[in-house]
């Protein structure tokens, strides 16, 4: 194997998000990264309008609809995503009129916290959740919800100020415990009575977790 066979694997195996489409906005390579994140299994290849109008009608992608109108020749910009997570694109032009695209996870960068007391909503509870299980700072990480349509007031005014609290789109409160173990969880809980609680586990997401809460 020559250098770049090996440089080019070590990009197709990587966490980075990689694309290369043509002059009419279809995808022709793309990594497995890239391909995971958008739901594409190998051999597909989409439009970009067609990747994101598969992606709105799984839940997945990102949350707010991508622009179709006319790019700049080079473009990076920051975009959440539905499972929580935040990604830092990089576009450019290539000579044949098609674009080059580079992601990269940013969820882990720090970002400014909401006020503490603060009801978030569904996509702002999960970015929160995201930033905080990929921050091992936050470690260790629980969460506890509640039954859908709960009082969201009692909960605010008895959580800590370093707490995230957030109504999920099924109707129930998510409350983030960070830099909390299990057992000083359970005690919080027992205190805030009815909620379920979760240990989040290393190297999951914040929706695999909520699957499990």
């Amino acid at each position: 194997m020559n250098p770049s066979d090996l440089w080019w694997q070590a990009l197709a195996d990587g966490p980075l998000l990689l694309a290369l489409f043509d002059a009419d906005g279809r995808l022709r390579l793309a990594n497995a990264a890239y391909r995971a994140a958008w739901g594409l299994a190998e051999g597909e290849h989409p439009t970009r309008v067609e990747m994101a109008s598969a992606a709105q009608a799984a839940g997945i992608g990102p949350a707010e609809p991508e622009g179709r109108g006319p790019r700049a020749p080079r473009v990076g910009y920051e975009q959440s995503w539905r499972d929580g997570r935040r990604f830092w694109w990089v576009e450019q032009p290539t000579p044949d009129g098609g674009r080059a695209c580079t992601g990269v996870d940013i969820s882990a960068l720090a970002r400014p916290r909401p006020p503490a007391g603060q009801l978030l909503l569904a996509q702002a509870g999960l970015e929160l959740l995201q930033s905080l299980l990929s921050d091992t700072r936050a470690w260790p990480l629980c969460v506890a919800t509640t039954a859908p349509g709960a009082d969201a007031a009692p909960l605010l005014a008895g959580i800590r100020a370093e707490d995230g609290c957030a109504r999920l789109d099924d109707g129930r409160l998510l409350l983030i415990l960070p830099s909390t173990g299990p057992a000083q969880a359970a005690a919080l809980v027992g205190r805030l009575g009815g909620l379920a609680l979760t240990e989040a586990q290393w190297g999951e997401s914040a929706t695999e977790l909520l699957l499990r809460a």
